[in-house]
């Protein structure tokens, strides 16, 4: 990423060009989870967590989305796969809150359209912009 407060941040998505919600809850929240374990493992893509949709899902619960119980919520329900067991107690045991919160603070959601992949600067600003770049090179 470039750019005050990103400069040189990494980050992980996951995109889903669907026109309708489908089953993006369930794969948001096996999302978290790994979300969660590659926090955990301090992956070097692991700066920021982007969901990128054309569909939004989940609508009537959108604003908590990123949030650490739903963070919490969803490594539980994964708990076989990232602690190695089913057994809920268990794995709350092992759920590390704090992480859950810092995953829930790097989640970013973002809706798309379709119009907006029609979206283009003028020739002449992206002209401007490649070049400022050029000269930046060396600084970023």
């Amino acid at each position: 990423m470039r750019g005050d407060p990103y400069q040189n941040d990494m980050f992980c998505a996951e995109v889903k060009n669907y026109a309708q919600p489908s089953d993006q809850g369930t794969q948001f929240d096996e999302f978290l989870a790994k979300c969660y374990v590659a926090a955990q493992a301090q992956h070097h893509l692991s700066d920021h967590f982007m969901w990128i949709t054309w569909a939004p899902f989940r609508a009537n619960s959108w604003s908590t989305l990123n949030s650490p119980s739903q963070v919490e919520t969803a490594v539980l329900q994964h708990s076989s796969r990232v602690f190695g067991t089913s057994d809920t107690e268990e794995a709350r045991k092992l759920l590390d809150v704090e992480l859950a919160q810092s995953v829930a603070a790097r989640l970013w959601l973002i809706v798309l359209s379709d119009k907006q992949e029609t979206l283009l600067p003028l020739k002449d600003w992206a002209a401007i912009v490649a070049a400022e770049l050029t000269r930046r090179e060396g600084s970023w």
